[in-house]
């Protein structure tokens, strides 16, 4: 049973995710396809290394005042203003126009350290583009 035996339930960034499964991939065994579905899942998404993404989710528990929930989708998403909104409507939560500027300024800081996911999706678009009909 899923979650049988927890004492806790507390959100994690994808990026925690990902070294609880390499953690437990390394001990040995195998992973059922559930667990090597979530790996290849966080592995692929998964934009911030693990100290970036708690130095940023911390950042935003204190200058936004959010529920770690939220927080942690933030750093998962690195969202624009557009999703933010979303993700903020979404969870019922109204901030002052102040709070949602410094929110999108760390979402920008942290992005430029980020993985670049965006440069696959550009170079299929040129290989398709460069394809005579």
């Amino acid at each position: 049973m899923i979650g049988k035996g927890a004492y806790e339930v507390k959100p994690v960034t994808l990026a925690e995710v990902l070294k609880i499964l390499e953690k437990r991939q390394g001990t040995g065994g195998e992973f059922g396809f559930e667990q090597q579905t979530a790996l290849d899942y966080v592995r692929k998404f998964a934009h911030l290394k693990l100290s970036d993404a708690q130095e940023m989710a911390k950042e935003l528990l204190e200058a936004a005042e959010l529920k770690e929930e939220i927080a942690v989708k933030i750093v998962d998403i690195l969202p624009n203003r557009q999703q933010l909104m979303l993700i903020l409507a979404k969870d019922k939560a109204e901030l002052p126009e102040k709070k949602i500027d410094a929110i999108l300024e760390i979402v920008e800081r942290y992005r430029k350290k980020a993985k670049k996911v965006e440069t696959k999706r550009d170079e299929t678009k040129e290989e398709e583009q460069q394809v005579p009909p």
